[in-house]
């Protein structure tokens, strides 16, 4: 057990070293599967870092602080193929094998461990340099927000009986980028993906200057006092 675990902590160093991600990934043993931290740390670690507020370098969103029932939603769309199946969606296409080897079980613990964890604080000089996120008015976007706030929440808390992840503490980039994927249709266009279908169609009319003004408003809900 002790040189299986060595092994997993060797890979997921050697990954972090190369600045890659694994081609694949599964969970190392049934003693493994059973303890969150000893799972996430095998399977997701590697890109998502070793307490889930992602790694920009590498394309990796936060995932720390999002609900367990979305993050099991979205880990299940993943390994059924209705997430990364458009060739244009280059991320979700590297996550689809990281799920293929998990049990259901496997999911509900990644998810549940990961909802635990603290979101990241205030966006501070990330945000500032991050060149997909800034440039937005925020006081724009605070108005395009209300509609988003009928389901993601006035705080970007999100909904889990609507489906809505938490938006307030994700990366920037990444919120815009997700945007934009659904107003191409590389999100929300597979039959099977029902929640992203309603967040597609919300953003429909969405151009480049709304995408970046939004975000600049979700950014500010990071602040203190917000």
């Amino acid at each position: 057990m002790q040189h299986l675990r060595l092994g997993w902590a060797l890979a997921a160093a050697a990954v972090l070293a190369a600045g890659a991600r694994p081609a694949t990934a599964q969970a190392p043993d049934d003693t493994a599967a059973s303890a969150p931290r000893g799972l996430y740390a095998a399977v997701c670690a590697s890109c998502h870092g070793t307490d889930g507020r992602g790694n920009r370098q590498i394309d990796a969103p936060v995932l720390a602080g999002l609900s367990a029932a979305y993050l099991e939603r979205q880990l299940h769309g993943f390994r059924r193929g209705y997430r990364g199946r458009h060739p244009e969606d280059r991320e979700g296409v590297e996550m689809r094998p990281m799920v293929n080897g998990l049990g259901d079980a496997d999911l509900a613990t990644l998810g549940a461990w990961l909802a635990a964890q603290p979101p990241p604080g205030p966006a501070g000089a990330e945000a500032a340099t991050d060149t997909e996120a800034r440039g937005g008015d925020p006081a724009r976007g605070q108005t395009l927000y209300a509609a988003c706030a009928v389901c993601h929440g006035r705080s970007g808390e999100g909904n889990d009986a609507l489906g809505a992840p938490r938006l307030a503490g994700q990366a920037g980039w990444y919120t815009a980028r997700q945007l934009r994927k659904f107003i191409d249709g590389v999100r929300g266009s597979h039959p099977d993906d029902t929640s992203g279908a309603s967040m597609r169609a919300s953003v429909a009319d969405f151009d480049p200057r709304d995408v970046a003004d939004v975000v600049a408003w979700i950014e500010a809900l990071r602040e203190p006092g917000r």
